[in-house]
Parts: structure tokens; C-alpha cells; sequence
């Protein structure tokens, strides 16, 4: 048995979760299933928010094998793919023909196919190119007594014979057949209203009733393929799509209309429709306000003008440059003539960070430090664009009788805003107000004759409400429809026909028993539990490889486990475990955490901010606080710079010794791994033998002391590194002061020994004697600088650990160390740069990009006058600490993604900068290639030797 949860507010215990690896034997399987009478629940990944990925049967993932594009036709615009490919994938595939799939949902990173039709998804760009729907020419289905067919267009005479038919496909046909020439009009007249593009309640009969031949004579040929979209995983099993592309649009722009309150924002719309967008979109304060706390958000911000209560996005397409700008002019004059108070039109260069703004919704949300979330209950009605404002307004006198606060934002366009009242339903209140919520919000929306779902699906969490919304009658007739292509139940059972109350199988049941003694201070976060629980499973980080930095493991290898989804639930499911630390030791999750390269992507890349990495390192902390003894490798981590500092004295001894078959077996690294060199040189004296007035510039007098935080890799292993550092610092014209660590906190946290990474943080703030205000901090190596920006403030501030009061403004310039380049930027004025004519490829270290501003790094190298900079479009370079050493073929397939194919570009005199000295040693042994420190560029600029 297996838990199983997805970003909805539900958790069942499925029987088994099985991964096919091919098509073949996916079918084999789902009829297996079906023979056994087993239930079965389709899981990919799309828009699910409502529990419909999820099942107590068996749980059939097909993300991570069933991924393959089978068929293409661009001349024809079509493709035909399996339920496991994801959306940007196929758009990137299809580029080249200027062709996509058109809906374009906030989640088209990692949304596959299979979960778009089961959803019926619909994205941004609903008003103009509609839902999934409109765009799937037929599926291949396995129905529910194990036979294969196709449901496409038929024409009359096909029409005809497969009403004929005296099988089980044949009663499918005849049974939906009679519904809509007995019942139509009347299914009709109880369904949402016409003009709702977006509708998802019960089974999509209207559409084919109003749309299809031969009930509407001018229609499209009938297509049951329209029934299958939307329908949840409840009718059949997808195996294949047929998808119709359409053409990019020629041209496109953004305008961004700000308010200064949501209700003036809504009451634009319906007339913002005359002007013909492609798309309108709401973004409200909460969501606006979220941005200002996510590191990754914080850059996208530059288009927000104020602090406006709502911003309405619009975007135009149009054939023309010129005729773009026309409508822009007129659409921004109109709104500044309304109630907006500002209106920029966004370069289109720029139109991607706001969309990231946009989509990044919901788990900035997420990821507020509360016990109330923003549940997704009633987030998703949608209601007749002209009544939007009317509806808004009851929900709004709803929450405020109920004093629940509220955020909403969403697809103005198309009148569905996602609506999410803050709840806390690990409490009696919370699940009460959550199901009197969902009771009159039922009610509202029959009464503007809305869709309760629009787009993310009736679920478990609206299936309740079915019946009230279409009547009784119409709620048999859907479940005959039901019973006809299922008729024991097999398929996804509980999932729009059912009436399982909404307050069962929450996830939020589930909370701890028993509270750990951390080695982080979780104050931030409220608790350790609770820093666990903003992963609220939208699954950023489930997004294909190349598109991004954040869960590499789960990039090279599509396990679940390996997302920081998996990491997550895993982690949750432990700590509310009666024995909590004893079940932290499990293996499951010892080997999930074992596969996270602590790679920091999660807190910037994901909108909740999971700390992956942080989390790795308290649980590994707990592990060790249950051992009796300490094991052997602990015990080498703790004291790995003493193994460093003998490895100086007797170089040839220790490099001989660390480079034999038999030792590297008992360290646990990779036979096919070279390990850094202990460096015969000595720093600490070359540096006392350094006269600094020899490097001063004349006319540089900077009269400023930076201490620099020279790292034991630095000292042992890179002396290069450091002595280009400290030589281009006095070039710079600073007064170098060195703190020598003896020891290296980030290795500490990062293998869990976090009392004694706390004592190594105290042992470096002891070397600050003589500090002044005006000081700066600087670091070598990244990933050590980077500690003083993260973990130091967890593990200083901490009343469990041994602490000591640090001076204000020296804790202020420690947590805010700088790096080389960084320090560069700030006085790059006041130096005088030299010139290098080199081109030089630039791999940025992960905790850079997640903590810091990769871009610094180009900034810095474009001060050497010309100097062309080519920016590696890189993510983690797979070694990451020792995980390289432990995991090589995996370390090997996330640098072959992008890391390794672009350095094979580059020409044997171009220079190439690896910010990290993990990074270096990856590209030195599997390409071969030199990598360099920053400052080592600046260092051969200036000519300096080291």
C-alpha cells in the first residue's frame, strides 16, 4: 500500500503505484487491471487540483516512460504523441514550423497531455483559442473491458455502422447516441450557460449536442473524442493522442492596466473584450505581494508600478507590428481614461517575467509563513463574463460573513477567477468552513448559471455538487453515460460521479504527534513541519530538463521521489509518524534525500520556497542524533580538513593513496572518478611573503579593508583561486585582510553535523577582530560564502546550540558576504579595468543562481574591456559536493544536458569560468576541460602570476 497525494487538498491510500515503461506494456497492464477487477486511477501531470490523480485501486503514472512523440505532420498540423509528453517539450519540438498546441496553461513546463485532456485545460489564451478541446483531433482508448479503438470524426455512414455494433464500443455509441436525441435540449437548458468558454461540470454532452452532426446539421462530424476530454480518467484510458496545431502568432504584446482596487479592475472587462484580446488576466494584491519575498519573483517585478490592489495583464496578437502598436495606443488611452492609474505596454522582450509573475500564483501563495493556505475549493467556477463582477461581489459578502480572508486571481477574459479562501484544516473550524464554503458557493454559482469547474476538473472536491448544479434528472442521465463506459467502476471511481463528503481523506489530517528537538532554528517557518507542508504539490519541480536549475535528479532520471514534490511528502508522511525520528531513517526517504544535490534551486525556483536542501540537513542531523557511535564516514567529514591539511604536507602520499581502486571502494566514490589533488603549496606563507605595495595601482586609493573568507578547498586544493583573489584585490587598490577557515561549514551542513558547523561559524567570526563598519565581506568559494546569506542565520539564531551575541552590524555584513564579482560591480567606478580580448564560457555555481544573481558573474567579466562573455544556459553540473563521487552515471546524465553539449563548442584558446570548485573538478573530469575562478581571469587580465 501507498499514500498518494497531488496538489490537491486530498490523500488516499492507493493499493500500488506502477511506472510502465512502454506502451505496450501500459495496455498489457490496464487490461490486467480490468480482468482483476482492479480500480484504476491515470496519473500524469496537468491541472489537477481537485484529487482526480489520485485513487485508493492502482495509481498508473505515465510520466516517466509513456513521453514519446509517435507522429508529425506540420504540413498538415498534427501530431500524434503519448500521455506522458509535456506541453513546453512539444511546443519547443514543433518550433520550428512556427507551429504549438495552443492552450497554454500555467503549469505547460511539466502539464502532459494525457492530464490537459483528462482536464480539459485551457491556459491564458482560452478567449482566443479555446480549451483542449477544440484542439484534439481523436484519442486512442483502452475501454473498460480491455478492447483498443479510436474515437475521432465519423462520418454519417461510420456513424451509423458503429451504432450497429453489437459489442461494447457499439452500446458506448448507442447509449450516448440516445441521450442526446431524447434528452438534449434538456441537458441543454440545465448545463452552464452557452457563452462560458470554460466549462468542465459533468461530462461535456452539450458540447456534442450543440456542436456535432447530427443534432446540430452544420456542424462538425460527431466525435466522441470531445467527451474524453474533460472526463477525468473516468470513460477511458488514453494511449495516444491526435493533437491540431495551430501557427504562432505573428506578433504579440503585453499591457499591464494597474488599480487600485480589484472591483475596479473586474468592472473593466467586459468592456476590455471590444478590443478583441487574446488574453486578460488578474492578478491581485496577495499574489502581487507574495512576489516581493520569492527570490526568483523579486526579478520579475520591474513592471509594477506602486502598490496596486489589482493588475489586469492583457495581451494583444495581431499581423503587424505597426497595427500592435495602433491597438496598444488606443487600448492604453482607454484605460487611463477608466480607472487605471497606470498602464506601461511591456517591451515583448520582457512579456516572459510577467507571465512568471502571473503563473507563479499559486504556489507564492503556498508558500506565505501561516497555517492558513489559500485552499483550492471553490477556485475554480466560472461564470458569464457580464455576471463576473455580480458574483464576485456575493462571494466577497460570503467571506466577509464568514471572516475569512480571501485571495483571488485568475482568467478574467472568461469570467473564471480562482477564488481561495485561507483556511487551516488541520482544525474542526476549518473543515467546517471549508464545507459551508463549497455549500453556498454551489448555490451562487447555479444562480448566474455558472460552471463550477471551469477548468481543473469536478474532482473529488465538487463531485458532491454535481447534482444541485445540473438537477437530478440530467445527474442520472450523466450517470448512465457513466455506467456505460464503466460499468463496474473500475475507472477512477469517486471522481465526478460520487458523493464522498469533501472533508474525508484530507491531507491535513495527518500532523505530528511528536515534536523534534532541531538542529534549525524553523521559527521562520513556524516549524519544522511547517517549512515541510509549503510544498503544497503543484510539482514546479517536475519540469522537463532544460528549464531550470531546481530538482536535478528528478531531470535525469523522471522519479518522483526525486522532485522536491517526493522529497516533500515523503518528509510529511515521517514527521506525523508516531516515532518520528526513527521513521526520518527510513529508507525510502534516506534514499530520495540521498539523490538531492543540495543544489538550493527549490528555494528560489520553486514559488513556495521548499528548502530542500535545509531539509536534507536537519534530517540527516536527527539520524545522527539516534546513533550511539558515529559512523566512519561521519566521523572523515567532520575532520576532512585534517585529511586536507595532511594531504599538503605529504602530497604524493595522499594523491597516490586517494587515487587507488580499493580506497575509493571504501570511501564510496565512483571507479570511474578522479579526486582533487592536494596542492603542494602553502598559502598562509606564500602570503606572508606578499609585499602589497608592489600590486597598488598609483592612482587607485580606495581606502577600504575587505576580509576575505579563504575556504579550505582555497587553501588545500585551489591555491590558485586564492592567490588570483587576493592579488586582484590588492590590484583593486582594498586593504586584504584573510580569514583562514580551518574548517568548512558547508560540508558540515550539508552531511548533517550541524552542532559543529555552528561551533566552525563561531570559530570564523572570532577572526573579525579589529572589524569596522565600513568593512567589506568577501568569499572564494560560493557555496561557503553563500552559508553567511542562509544556514548561518538558522544555526546562529538558534537557542539550541551554542551561540554567542554578535554585534549588529558585524552579523549584518557577514549575512550579507559578498563574492568576488559582486564586490567588483560595487566599485567598478572606482577601478581601472584592464583589457582581455578572450571569449570566455560561463557555468554559474547553483547556489549562485539560487541565492545570488548569476548575472553578476557576466557583469563582472564584461569590466575587462573585451572581453565577450558566452553565458552557459546550464543548470546543476551534477557533482555537487561528494554526490558526483556517490552517483555517477546520474551526475554524468545532468551534465550531459546541458553543461558538457556547450562547452564542445568552445575553441581551444577561449577561457572558461566555473564559479564553483565542484563545477571545475566536474568539467576537468569528464571534458576534460580547465576550469577557472573568476578572479583568475581578472588575475591573467592584470598579468599577475600565481
Amino acid at each position: 500500500m501507498s499514500l498518494v497525494t497531488d496538489a490537491s487538498i486530498f490523500e488516499l491510500e492507493a493499493q500500488q503505484v506502477v511506472y510502465p515503461e512502454s506502451s505496450s506494456e501500459f495496455v498489457e497492464l490496464v487490461r490486467k487491471c480490468f480482468k482483476a477487477q482492479q480500480r484504476i486511477s491515470m496519473r500524469a501531470g496537468g491541472t489537477s487540483l481537485g484529487g482526480q490523480a489520485i485513487g485508493s485501486g492502482v495509481v498508473i503514472d505515465v510520466s516517466q516512460h509513456l513521453t514519446n512523440i509517435i507522429s508529425y505532420r506540420p504540413n498538415e498540423q498534427e501530431i500524434d504523441v503519448e500521455p506522458g509528453v509535456i506541453q513546453d517539450d512539444l511546443n519547443d519540438f514543433a518550433k520550428g514550423d512556427n507551429l504549438k498546441f495552443a492552450p497554454d496553461t500555467s503549469t505547460s513546463n511539466r502539464a502532459m497531455i494525457g492530464g490537459m485532456i483528462g482536464n480539459n485545460s485551457c491556459g491564458s489564451y482560452s478567449f482566443y483559442y479555446g480549451t483542449t478541446r477544440e484542439h484534439v483531433k481523436s484519442v486512442e482508448v483502452i475501454l473498460a473491458d480491455g478492447s483498443e479503438t479510436t474515437f475521432g470524426p465519423l462520418s454519417e455512414a461510420m456513424l451509423r455502422e458503429k451504432l450497429a455494433h453489437q459489442d461494447f464500443e457499439g452500446n458506448i455509441y448507442r447509449t450516448v447516441f440516445n441521450l442526446l436525441e431524447r434528452h438534449g435540449k434538456t441537458i441543454l437548458e440545465n448545463y452552464p450557460h452557452p457563452s462560458i468558454k470554460r466549462r468542465n461540470t459533468g461530462y461535456a454532452l452539450d458540447e456534442l449536442y450543440r456542436h456535432h452532426q447530427p443534432f446540430n446539421p452544420q456542424g462538425k462530424p460527431f466525435n466522441l473524442a470531445p467527451l474524453i476530454c474533460g472526463s477525468e480518467g473516468t470513460l477511458a484510458v488514453i494511449k495516444l493522442a491526435t493533437l491540431k496545431l495551430v501557427e504562432r502568432p505573428k506578433q504579440q504584446q503585453l499591457i499591464c492596466a494597474h488599480f487600485d482596487s480589484i472591483e475596479t479592475a473586474m468592472r473593466q472587462v467586459p468592456r476590455l473584450l471590444d478590443f478583441e484580446p487574446a488574453a486578460i488576466e488578474l492578478i491581485d494584491k496577495a499574489t502581487l505581494e507574495g512576489t516581493k519575498n520569492n527570490l526568483q519573483q523579486q526579478k520579475n517585478r520591474f513592471w509594477i508600478n506602486e502598490d496596486p490592489a489589482a493588475v489586469l495583464v492583457i495581451e494583444l496578437f495581431d499581423e503587424s507590428r505597426e497595427l500592435l502598436a495602433q491597438r496598444l495606443k488606443s487600448i492604453q488611452q482607454w484605460l487611463l481614461e477608466q480607472e487605471a492609474y497606470a498602464a506601461p505596454i511591456i517591451d515583448p522582450e520582457d512579456a516572459g517575467k510577467v507571465w512568471q509573475v502571473r503563473k507563479a500564483g499559486l504556489g507564492l501563495l503556498m508558500g506565505k509563513v501561516t497555517r492558513k493556505k489559500a485552499v483550492a475549493v471553490i477556485e475554480d467556477a466560472a461564470v458569464p463574463v457580464h455576471s463576473m463582477y455580480d458574483y464576485f461581489k456575493d462571494i466577497q459578502a460570503l467571506m466577509a460573513e464568514l471572516k475569512v480572508n480571501c485571495v483571488y486571481y485568475g482568467h478574467a477574459s472568461v469570467g473564471l477567477i480562482h477564488i481561495r479562501p485561507e483556511l487551516d484544516l488541520a482544525t474542526t473550524e476549518g473543515r467546517q468552513l471549508m464545507q459551508t464554503i463549497a455549500e453556498r458557493n454551489s448555490k451562487l454559482v447555479k444562480k448566474y448559471r455558472g460552471a463550477l469547474s471551469g477548468e481543473h476538473g469536478d474532482g473529488r472536491i465538487r463531485a458532491p455538487f454535481l447534482k444541485e448544479q445540473v438537477g437530478e434528472q440530467v445527474y442520472a442521465w450523466l450517470k448512465e453515460l457513466k455506467y456505460a463506459f464503466d460499468p463496474h467502476n473500475l475507472l477512477n471511481p469517486g471522481v465526478i460521479i460520487g458523493d464522498m463528503p469533501i472533508t474525508q481523506n484530507l491531507r491535513a489530517d495527518r500532523q505530528p504527534i511528536k515534536q523534534l528537538n532541531t538542529g534549525f532554528d524553523w521559527q521562520a517557518d513556524i516549524s519544522l513541519m511547517d517549512a515541510v507542508e509549503k510544498c503544497n504539490g503543484a510539482a514546479a519541480c517536475r519540469k522537463s530538463a532544460g528549464r531550470g536549475v531546481m530538482c536535478p535528479s528528478y531531470q535525469a532520471t523522471r522519479e518522483e521521489n526525486y522532485s522536491t514534490r517526493g522529497r516533500s511528502n515523503l518528509l510529511r508522511f515521517a514527521l506525523t509518524e508516531a516515532n518520528p525520528a526513527a521513521a526520518l531513517s527510513g529508507g525510502e526517504l534516506q534514499d530520495a534525500l540521498d539523490m538531492c544535490l543540495g543544489c538550493k534551486a527549490c528555494k528560489s525556483e520553486c514559488p513556495a520556497s521548499v528548502d530542500m536542501a535545509r531539509l536534507k540537513s536537519e534530517v540527516l542531523y536527527q539520524n545522527h542524533q539516534r546513533r550511539w557511535l558515529p559512523r566512519f564516514k561521519d566521523i572523515a567529514y567532520q575532520n576532512y580538513h585534517y585529511w586536507l591539511s595532511f594531504g599538503q604536507k605529504l602530497p604524493y602520499v595522499f594523491n597516490g593513496l586517494q587515487s587507488l581502486p580499493l580506497v575509493k571502494r571504501l570511501i564510496g566514490v565512483a571507479k570511474q572518478r578522479s579526486l582533487p589533488q592536494a596542492s603542494t603549496e602553502n598559502l598562509k606563507q606564500w602570503w606572508q611573503g606578499v609585499e602589497a605595495s608592489a600590486f597598488l595601482e598609483q592612482d587607485v586609493i580606495l581606502n577600504k579593508k575587505v576580509w576575505l573568507l579563504v575556504d579550505v578547498y582555497a587553501q588545500f586544493q585551489e591555491p590558485k583561486a586564492a592567490k588570483a583573489t587576493l592579488l586582484s584585490l590588492l590590484k583593486m587598490g582594498f586593504d586584504v585582510n584573510p580569514v583562514w577557515l580551518s574548517k568548512s561549514p558547508r560540508l558540515l551542513i550539508s552531511q548533517g553535523l550541524l552542532k559543529q558547523a555552528n561551533q566552525a561559524l563561531l570559530e570564523v567570526i572570532k577572526q573579525f577582530d579589529g572589524w569596522q563598519a565600513d568593512d567589506e565581506i568577501i568569499g572564494i568559494e560560493p557555496s561557503e560564502l553563500l552559508v553567511w546569506r542562509d544556514e548561518a542565520k538558522a544555526l546562529l539564531n538558534s537557542e539550541r546550540l551554542p551561540s554567542q551575541q554578535l554585534e549588529p552590524e558585524l552579523a549584518r555584513a557577514l549575512f550579507a558576504t559578498k563574492s568576488f564579482e559582486e564586490l567588483a560591480l560595487v566599485y567598478q567606478d572606482d577601478i581601472a579595468w584592464p583589457s582581455l580580448t578572450k571569449k570566455v564560457w560561463l557555468h554559474v555555481h547553483c547556489h549562485q543562481k539560487s541565492l545570488a544573481s548569476p548575472l553578476d558573474s557576466k557583469k563582472a567579466l564584461q569590466l575587462l574591456n573585451g572581453c565577450q562573455v558566452e553565458m552557459i544556459p546550464s543548470g546543476c553540473c551534477g557533482m555537487s559536493g561528494d554526490f558526483g563521487y556517490k552517483h555517477y552515471d546520474v551526475s554524468v546524465k545532468i551534465a550531459e544536458q546541458s553543461l558538457l553539449p556547450s562547452l564542445r563548442q568552445s575553441k581551444a584558446e577561449d577561457l572558461i569560468v566555473a564559479t564553483g570548485t565542484s563545477c571545475r573538478h566536474q568539467i576537468k573530469d569528464l571534458g576534460g576541460y580547465q576550469g577557472l575562478h573568476m578572479a583568475q581571469v581578472f588575475a591573467q587580465a592584470w598579468q599577475l602570476e600565481v
